[in-house]
């Protein structure tokens, strides 16, 4: 399980009204990284809620700070609080799961996401807060898919995946220090899916008639989706495992000058199989067609990356195009019916229904499924 007994990171409960938001609030959350800091004034800029179409399962409030003459070195003038301005929006495990993330592996994994500068989660509220750098600093944009992506902009987020992937490869510090991180079938979110997580769905659907619209074509009913979904997630807890972004959809990326990509929102940061992560990007970044055409392609650059980078058994081509074929139903099922289109927006939540449906068909998902699974 994820959840520790105490606090985890600096020792500030960032408050829910932006009124409490004060210059010793931020000093404090800040003394961790420059213990010298004194933070004079805190100006809100801009406050962006969850279920605004542009924050999912947190807030997010742009400050900018004015730091006492001769401290503050090194910490930058505009920060980005993600938090909760009100009750938590999802179960605390995903919101501690980013904490540890920020506080215990980012620093290590030299990939494109965002530093964090100041960190905490309270387990006997739920409440946490990061305290993050402005992307928009270095010129970064938040594409969605709506939004034109171009083939070197997603290969260079799929090197970023194939890094992570190769530095935690069957690590044996899944079985010390990162023995805390959430597998697909235990621990997480899983205790979520596994008792209200069909229910939500079936909610979702039955409530958005669109979303039942958009799945009609595949011909199964959710029930039997939801159990196709499990067998394959009991397979992706089992070795090989490594540590994944776990909702590299394209949403949670953003994309710098030059074409560099980077990873957003590791909230459901998980072990398990690398064709979870690479399936997920590929099937949201890139129009069906675009997929189609370069998908195999793209997963043997993955494949190469991790060889080069160490990985001493790699996947087949042929054995991991199979794993992605599985994979796709994760990212229709859970990624988008689960997720209420207040979230997003009506038009993101269609377009990524659409792409997910569009993978499970033409990747022939049931099929290999049932196959794999003897269940045909």
């Amino acid at each position: 399980m994820i959840h520790s007994a105490e606090p985890t990171g600096a020792g500030v409960v960032f408050p829910s009204d932006l009124e409490e938001l004060t210059p010793h609030v931020l000093g404090a959350a800040l003394a961790a990284r420059a213990p010298d800091v004194v933070v004079e004034r805190v100006d809100i800029v801009a406050a962006k809620r969850c279920g605004d179409g542009v924050a999912s399962t947190a807030d997010r409030v742009v400050v900018d700070l004015t730091y006492a003459t001769g401290t503050g070195a090194g910490l930058p003038r505009r920060l980005i609080l993600k938090t909760m301005l009100a009750t938590p929006h999802a179960p605390a495990a995903m919101y501690e799961n980013e904490v540890r993330f920020y506080r215990e592996i980012r620093d290590d994994l030299g990939i494109e996401t965002p530093t964090a500068f100041a960190s905490h989660f309270d387990p006997a509220t739920g409440r946490f807060g990061l305290l993050l750098e402005d992307l928009t600093a270095r010129g970064a944009r938040f594409p969605s898919a709506l939004d034109p992506v171009s083939l070197p902009e997603v290969r260079s987020i799929l090197g970023h995946l194939a890094t992570l992937h190769a530095r935690f490869w069957d690590s044996p510090r899944f079985g010390g220090d990162l023995e805390w991180v959430a597998t697909p079938t235990s621990g997480g979110m899983f205790d979520v899916f596994d008792t209200i997580g069909f229910d939500l769905i079936d909610d979702q659907v039955s409530r958005h008639p669109f979303k039942a619209d958009l799945i009609a074509p595949l011909g199964r009913d959710l029930s039997q989706m939801w159990e196709l979904l499990w067998h394959v997630q009991q397979r992706h807890t089992a070795a090989p495992t490594t540590l994944l972004h776990g909702d590299p959809h394209l949403g949670n990326t953003y994309l710098l000058p030059g074409g560099r990509g980077g990873l957003l929102d590791w909230q459901l940061m998980m072990r398990g199989s690398w064709a979870h992560d690479v399936t997920y990007l590929l099937v949201t970044a890139l129009e069906p067609d675009v997929r189609r055409a370069h998908q195999r392609d793209l997963l043997g650059e993955y494949l190469e990356l991790l060889g080069a980078a160490g990985v001493d058994l790699v996947p087949s081509p042929e054995a991991a195009f199979a794993q992605m074929r599985e994979a796709a139903l994760w990212g229709l099922v859970i990624g988008w019916l689960i997720c209420p289109p207040e979230n997003y927006g009506p038009e993101i939540t269609t377009a990524n229904i659409e792409r997910t449906v569009a993978a499970v068909e033409d990747l022939e998902s049931f099929a290999a499924i049932e196959a794999s699974s003897s269940l045909a």
